[in-house]
């Protein structure tokens, strides 16, 4: 049976953010990024995304009813999203949005005191237009609080992160296994693209390279023949249920791989287990990231990722992320991508894998399969 949010996923949600109100003392909660809006509003406006100067804001009193302020070309939308019913709007180019979110906390009371803002998010501008026409409110920043309460999921964002992921790697491994002999970088990435979207995402990125051009960062496919021998790797992803991403790195081969080929990237998948064998409640996002590099050495590959993971949901990365300096801790029902990635000089290709996990009380769930060897691509 398919698990759908409805309104108590709402309230669950808000009764979070009433919680940070109460540990920082905090009269309100004002949020405008679209991975917090989304989560907490339980809408999707991809403008947020592709229009970042249109805001939006959910404004969470500490005692009080939930609204949100958006632009009025998005409130029909909006409405028949959300589960927070007191929708309000500005008009575009008419009105400054931050003018009038100061009004509308004005008149709700919040126009003193401490408000929570997600500040590593609000724009400036917008941020200065706010303190000036609120000079008796204090903006303090509560993004980490934030970021925290969303790592832990629920029932309906792990279903739908496992089934995404899956459909993920389906359409990496069909468009592989379908691509004739012959084909460019871009056949494959446009063979990705439209499996992704017959599985029910909406692409987000498909980042490919076949040989040399595996050591950059992040590269997109060419009009240029896959050929012979030559090591391909994807790093790719969708939003599904319209805001929870997907996102899935593989390495494969054109042809048969050699020896070398195949050790590598049995090495970088010892590296992965090691991750993964370190994701337990109360260990350290920190320790993930030192399981996999102290195996990195062991397995003889070189090492120079700044962190080896993160946690995925609305935000493409999210809290907590894998790397040397994060000592969070931890939780269950928290779910993360495990990514090594090695640049292998000598042969001028690059090799990476990602996947899946939840966090369980006995230890880690995949809820992808991780990769047992190079896929292939015909020659």
């Amino acid at each position: 049976m398919k698990i759908t949010p409805d309104g108590s996923t709402t309230a669950a949600r808000l009764a979070k953010l009433r919680g940070i109100m109460e540990s920082r003392h905090l009269n309100g909660i004002v949020l405008s990024s679209y991975q917090n809006v989304s989560y907490f509003g339980r809408t999707h406006m991809i403008t947020q995304i592709s229009l970042p100067d249109r805001l939006a804001f959910i404004i969470v009193p500490r005692d009080g009813s939930p609204a949100l302020l958006v632009c009025a070309i998005e409130t029909r939308q909006v409405k028949a999203q959300t589960d927070i019913t007191d929708v309000l709007d500005y008009v575009e180019f008419a009105e400054e949005p931050a003018a009038t979110l100061a009004r509308v906390l004005q008149d709700r009371g919040l126009g003193r005191g401490a408000i929570g803002i997600d500040a590593r998010r609000l724009p400036y501008a917008s941020a200065k237009s706010l303190g000036e026409r609120l000079p008796g409110a204090d903006l303090v920043p509560v993004d980490d609080e934030v970021e925290r309460v969303q790592a832990i999921k629920d029932e309906y964002e792990i279903s739908v992160l496992e089934t995404a992921a899956r459909a993920t790697l389906e359409a990496g491994e069909e468009a592989a296994n379908e691509l004739p002999s012959g084909s460019t970088e871009r056949d494959y990435s446009t063979s990705v693209f439209l499996k992704l979207l017959q599985r029910g995402g909406s692409p987000a990125f498909v980042v490919f390279a076949s040989g040399p051009r595996t050591m950059q960062g992040h590269p997109e496919s060419l009009d240029q023949t896959l050929v012979n021998g030559a090591l391909w790797r994807i790093d790719f992803g969708a939003r599904f249920e319209e805001v929870i991403y997907s996102d899935l790195a593989r390495t494969g081969v054109v042809g048969e791989p050699s020896r070398e080929q195949e050790a590598t990237l049995n090495a970088l998948r010892a590296t992965q287990d090691a991750g993964f064998g370190a994701m337990e409640p109360g260990r350290r996002a920190s320790d993930v990231f030192t399981a996999v590099k102290d195996e990195f050495k062991r397995q003889g590959l070189p090492f120079s990722m700044p962190h080896v993971g993160h946690g995925l949901g609305i935000g493409l990365h999210e809290y907590p992320m894998l790397e040397p300096g994060n000592d969070a801790v931890l939780e269950e029902g928290m779910v993360l991508n495990v990514e090594p990635l090695a640049f292998i000089e000598a042969r001028q290709e690059a090799y990476h894998t990602e996947d899946l996990a939840e966090v369980t009380a006995s230890g880690v769930r995949l809820l992808t399969p991780p990769a047992d060897r190079l896929l292939r691509i015909r020659a």
